[in-house]
């Protein structure tokens, strides 16, 4: 499932691709993607003839303003979502809605599973706002990350993946700051010292940089160092060599290293 640093990436090709580019028309393949009843005819109407100005990003949404006095686009990527920049007319198998560009090229959004989304929205803002996201896991300093989880109660992985508490973490990089800090997963938020919370700050970002930088390819990570690689290779920790365990944490699957990461007594 797409999360935080798999935004950055599609938040690059919107600008790399698609910036400063005349919207010739849409193509809505399947209209189950576009978002609040928007419809594909209204879609093609508002940006026909459009310039995307620029982007923004918050948690695992992506935003581009087409003009300089209107409204945005905004993707949400579910679980299977992507875009990516066709230089050419051959489109991608799943490339349900496609932003058409005079001088050739096109945006793609593609979905196989469908559950993502394309909106039109007034601003960035006021879309944060209206869904309750949190702040960024990659923008706010330490104070604005830990306040929401203040008087918070639960596991703190749970708490890692409420979009209301930080916005952009998912599965993965969640487990992966856990196990930098030596956290079992079913841990709960008032258990952890503020000094532990502070810590856990710093493996978000320390971690969310490192997915940044390999283009959010887990695999590519440095596997001495990430838990990550051995998710998906050997399935052992790579600081001590026993096997990675399993657990269902607030519904989703949680790994970690039962020698790195006690759990909670």
């Amino acid at each position: 499932m797409p999360e935080l640093p798999d935004a950055v990436v599609y938040e690059r090709r919107v600008a790399d691709g698609a910036l400063n580019r005349t919207i010739a028309g849409t193509t809505v393949v399947d209209p189950l993607i576009l978002g609040d009843g928007l419809e594909p005819h209204r879609l093609d109407e508002v940006l026909q003839g459009r310039t995307l100005t620029n982007t923004h990003r918050h948690g695992k949404h992506v935003f581009a303003r087409y003009g300089h006095d209107t409204g945005w686009l905004a993707f949400h990527f579910g679980m299977t979502g992507r875009v990516q920049h066709v230089p050419n007319g051959e489109m991608p198998e799943y490339a349900y809605v496609q932003f058409h560009f005079e001088n050739d090229g096109a945006l793609a959004f593609e979905c196989p599973r469908k559950f993502a989304r394309v909106r039109l929205i007034d601003t960035p803002e006021a879309f944060v706002e209206a869904k309750d996201l949190g702040p960024d896991a990659r923008r706010a300093d330490v104070e604005t990350f830990l306040e929401p989880f203040e008087n918070r109660r639960g596991t703190i992985k749970g708490r890692l993946l409420d979009q209301s508490v930080v916005a952009g973490l998912g599965n993965i990089y969640a487990d992966e700051a856990l196990y930098q800090e030596g956290i079992h997963p079913r841990t709960t938020v008032p258990a952890l010292s503020e000094d532990e919370r502070r810590d856990l700050y710093e493996a978000v970002q320390a971690v969310l940089d490192a997915a940044v930088a390999v283009d959010a390819d887990p695999e590519a990570l440095d596997p001495d160092r990430f838990m990550l690689p051995h998710r998906y290779g050997d399935g052992r920790c790579p600081k001590t060599g026993v096997p990675l365990e399993t657990e269902t944490v607030s519904g989703r699957t949680a790994y970690y290293s039962p020698a790195r990461q006690p759990p909670p007594e």
